[in-house]
């Protein structure tokens, strides 16, 4: 989970984020994040294993902003204090390489707000493959993606390597209030969810002097 720290020393969970470097870096959605939070992630729980749905205590990880791409929306945080992390090796795939009708599937916390804090994965397939207005290569998959699932990876089931992150869902009829993803209101007639090409990420890990 990626949460912000309030000043009465609680967090609000604000999306998700996943380990992306073995040096401490974690990609996300730039949307999720105001550059003036405190911003902290909080380690997922063994997934195969039965745990807590709701959390009275975390142990929260503090994170600041090392590169930022609100246009492509991806974002890419760093661990505060010095840290090694476990990350698989070939972890990325080429997302020009997976095809629409590829199963995939997603990781993140879904009404995490609300006090759902089991990392949960959900699946879908790849409905198309689209550019946006600002330019951005997104993916589109059959799937109801929640708030707190923004900034998760999106895994091609087939090579089992991350091909995006994602970002949100259209509503055809959210304008005005409501939760919003990005430039999207969350309708529940909708099942158009988009993820960010993992080439983004990428790029702003090339910046920090990372290999991908």
């Amino acid at each position: 989970m990626l949460g912000r720290k309030s000043s009465e020393g609680t967090i609000d969970v604000i999306g998700s984020a996943f380990l992306c470097h073995a040096k401490g870096y974690l990609l996300t959605c730039a949307h999720s994040i105001n550059l003036t939070d405190q911003l902290c992630f909080i380690p997922p729980l063994p997934i195969d294993q039965f745990n807590p749905s709701h959390l009275e205590r975390v142990n929260a990880i503090s994170v600041t902003v090392a590169q930022y791409d609100a246009v492509n929306d991806a974002a890419l945080l760093r661990i505060a204090e010095s840290a090694t992390a476990l990350v698989p090796a070939n972890l990325f795939g080429d997302e020009d390489q997976t095809p629409v009708g590829a199963s995939i599937c997603y990781l993140g916390f879904p009404y995490a707000h609300s006090g759902q804090h089991a990392l949960k994965v959900s699946g879908g397939v790849i409905s198309s493959k689209v550019i946006s207005a600002a330019g951005t290569k997104q993916f589109q998959f059959d799937a109801m993606v929640e708030a707190g699932n923004s900034g998760g990876p999106l895994i091609d089931v087939g090579t089992g390597q991350i091909i995006g992150i994602v970002s949100g869902r259209f509503s055809p009829t959210g304008n005005g209030g409501g939760i919003r993803i990005g430039n999207h209101a969350l309708g529940t007639e909708s099942t158009i969810s988009y993820a960010t090409a993992i080439r983004y990420g990428l790029q702003l890990m090339k910046s920090e002097g990372l290999n991908g």
